[in-house]
């Protein structure tokens, strides 16, 4: 079995890339972000920073703990230099098959023979993302949640990756607390992710065509299952646009139009009604109605 990784490298600073930055930190590994705009890094390492704190608040880590974490962050607008160490790559730009290949084709161009190569996509496969890539056999596919707050991670092997590779990356992952739910072949949009799918299209149908309103259909899905919010609050925490990108990547593949979203969300996009991230989506943030104890009794 390989060693544990310890050297991460983020590619992309954006909202998920930096709580896998932070995730990774915070659990002793040294990590490296990678993003073009060196502004965005710096905005990934400020809400890092607020993240550390909140753990120090609720008594997770000590200050000092939280301050080494913190240390343990570089950032780097230099691929190469982002790579230099790198034990594991978890790439986490838009989901876009021809970007992807293409920073994974960098990737591998520039990465030491010993990194392994993931993708932190919900809905791409690795084998498709990998296509121009050499080490096939260090590839697969995660997709976490909200590293901040839950544990849980999907992990996904292809027809190439090595036994090694699937030890390791494991390992890795236990080694930060994750709970890894394992999809033992590659199919689109891993396991539970491709229910999440399901309900996610025909909530926007049901909604887009009149049926049910978001709030009603949320109360009713936190009254039955005891959630902290619906699948409405979930879209909002995603981001709309992602949601679109993501749904855009099954109707690539089907073909089929009855996988192309509502018009209706290309509205709330054009708005820019976007979700938590703008303030607006199908709640308003940052107090959502979902969070009123009174809201849920209608």
């Amino acid at each position: 079995m390989r060693d544990i990784p310890q050297n991460i490298t983020i590619v992309g600073s954006g909202t998920q890339g930096s709580m896998l930055a932070f995730r990774s930190a915070v659990f002793g590994r040294k990590v490296c972000i990678f993003d073009l705009s060196e502004e965005s890094a710096r905005k990934a390492l400020d809400k890092i920073k607020v993240w550390l704190d909140e753990w120090v608040s609720e008594g997770k880590i000590t200050s000092n703990f939280a301050a080494a974490a913190y240390a343990g962050i570089t950032t780097a607008s230099d691929l190469k230099e982002a790579l230099k160490d790198a034990d594991i790559v978890i790439e986490n730009v838009p989901e876009i098959l021809k970007l992807k290949q293409k920073v994974w084709a960098d990737i591998d161009f520039a990465a030491p023979e010993k990194t392994l190569l993931t993708t932190n996509s919900s809905s791409l496969k690795a084998s498709d993302i990998g296509m121009f890539v050499k080490r096939k056999d260090k590839t697969f596919n995660v997709n976490f949640m909200t590293p901040t707050k839950d544990d849980l991670v999907e992990v996904m092997w292809n027809s190439n990756t090595a036994e090694a590779t699937k030890d390791a990356a494991i390992a890795f992952l236990k080694a930060q607390k994750n709970v890894p739910i394992v999809t033992a072949m590659e199919i689109k949009g891993f396991s539970l992710n491709r229910v999440w799918r399901a309900i996610k299209k025909e909530c926007l149908k049901l909604w887009a065509n009149g049926y049910i309103s978001p709030e009603d259909f949320d109360r009713a899905w936190i009254l039955e299952w005891g959630t902290p919010y619906g699948p409405f609050g979930l879209m909002d925490k995603v981001g709309l646009d992602i949601v679109k990108q993501i749904e855009m990547t099954y109707f690539d593949e089907s073909q089929d139009p009855n996988d192309i979203p509502p018009a209706a969300l290309d509205e709330m996009i054009a708005k820019g009604w976007l979700g938590e991230k703008t303030g607006k989506g199908f709640y308003e943030y940052p107090d959502p109605s979902y969070k009123n104890p009174a809201w849920l009794k209608g």
